[in-house]
């Protein structure tokens, strides 16, 4: 998911240094790109809990990064496969439908400190002799029985729909824009002073 670029006058840097020195600088951008997307990926990692109530460790663990090489002069953010089945909805918005037969709403049913169903909690919720699933007034869902009243506990779905709520390219590009003068300039004031 490309979601920065990084502008540079790197024309104007080359222009000061030396035969000897140029030859290091391919070196100089891989690590200044390379140390800007580790920057980035914190970044976007510490924006989590203010765009979401209560994150689990497991999104906290969403953003991945590659590094950029000498012949490579990329490196990316990304959002690691599994996580972005469910972030993608955050980022971009859009509507999700169900890769089984239903997607599985809580109303009524208690959460986990994340303010997700625990794993399990519908196969248990089903072993109640109160509890059944079916429709009721034409709502799909889990339902309980309780003094001559059924309450919705789960409500099925055929699809949701997501607004944009993780500003993905924003926080990249912002984070980039202020990262990377500063890891070149350490790249290559190191790349320099190493040289044999």
């Amino acid at each position: 998911m490309l979601f920065a670029s990084v502008k540079h006058n790197i024309a104007e840097v080359v222009k000061g240094l030396n035969d000897v020195a140029k030859t290091q600088l391919p070196f100089a951008i891989a690590k200044g790109l390379t140390d800007t997307a580790k920057e980035v990926r914190i970044k976007m990692t510490d924006a989590l809990p203010n765009q979401f109530d209560k994150p689990t460790p497991f999104t906290m663990r969403a953003f991945g990064y590659t590094p950029a090489t000498k012949a490579r002069q990329i490196a990316t953010v990304f959002v690691r496969h599994e996580q972005l089945k469910y972030l993608q909805f955050q980022i971009d918005g859009g509507v999700r439908s169900p890769a089984r037969r239903a997607l599985l709403i809580p109303k009524g049913v208690r959460l986990n400190q994340y303010g997700n169903m625990t794993r399990g909690a519908i196969k248990k919720l089903l072993s109640r002799p109160d509890v059944f699933s079916g429709k009721v007034d034409g709502v799909p869902g889990i339902y309980q029985r309780k003094g001559g009243k059924v309450i919705l506990l789960v409500a099925y779905a055929d699809q949701v729909k997501y607004r944009r709520r993780y500003p993905f390219a924003e926080i990249g590009q912002r984070a980039v824009s202020k990262a990377f003068d500063g890891h070149f300039s350490a790249a290559i004031a190191k790349a320099v002073a190493t040289m044999r």
